[in-house]
């Protein structure tokens, strides 16, 4: 698993509040829900919980699942009132079954291989009720399967941090037609760089 999901959690929660619109997300997936009436919600990948709030405060009955405990520590910490399990996409059970199920973030994309996706797919199936709807989300991979040689450079700027993400992709073939996204963090704040 990633460092910026276990290591650098507290620095992708800051970080990606300025990159996901989270709002645009909810309401993307409330328009889906409100059409299928779904009341039960299993937000898969959830990560350290932004889309929680949206999802209560629209009434949803929620639950947030992530692999990664950093990010679920801080999903409980910052959303007190909402359900948070640790699962793998991959393999999970769940005995409540779920009126919806919202993969999005681009977290489908992190399976690699025909037989992590078609596995997954059976456990979201085996959680929903009869009826129940699969939400999930993609990227443009023309935007971004463009130069896998491009270095990039992004700078943000959260309370009185400054955090630089460096990156670089490279071709990854041993797993199919896949990639690798490698990027190192810097982040300065109080005259401290780390």
């Amino acid at each position: 698993m990633t460092k910026l999901y276990t290591e650098l959690a507290d620095i992708y929660h800051e970080m990606y509040q300025s990159i996901f619109d989270y709002g645009q997300q909810f309401r993307e997936c409330h328009t889906i829900l409100r059409k299928r009436e779904a009341v039960r919600v299993l937000e898969i990948g959830c990560g350290a919980g932004n889309l929680a709030p949206y999802f209560l405060r629209a009434g949803y009955d929620y639950t947030g699942m992530d692999r990664a405990e950093p990010m679920l520590r801080i999903a409980r910490r910052e959303q007190r009132e909402a359900r948070f399990v640790q699962g793998d996409m991959r393999r999970f059970s769940s005995r409540r079954k779920f009126d919806a199920i919202v993969i999005v973030g681009r977290s489908f994309t992190y399976m690699t291989t025909n037989e992590n996706v078609r596995s997954a797919l059976r456990c979201c199936r085996q959680a929903l009720r009869p009826g129940g709807v699969l939400i999930f989300d993609n990227f443009d991979a023309s935007g971004i399967f463009t130069d896998f040689r491009a270095r990039s450079v992004e700078r943000f700027r959260v309370g009185d941090k400054r955090i630089t993400r460096r990156s670089v992709g490279s071709w990854n073939l041993t797993t199919g037609w896949t990639w690798n996204w490698d990027a190192a963090y810097v982040v300065e704040a109080g005259g401290r760089r780390r």
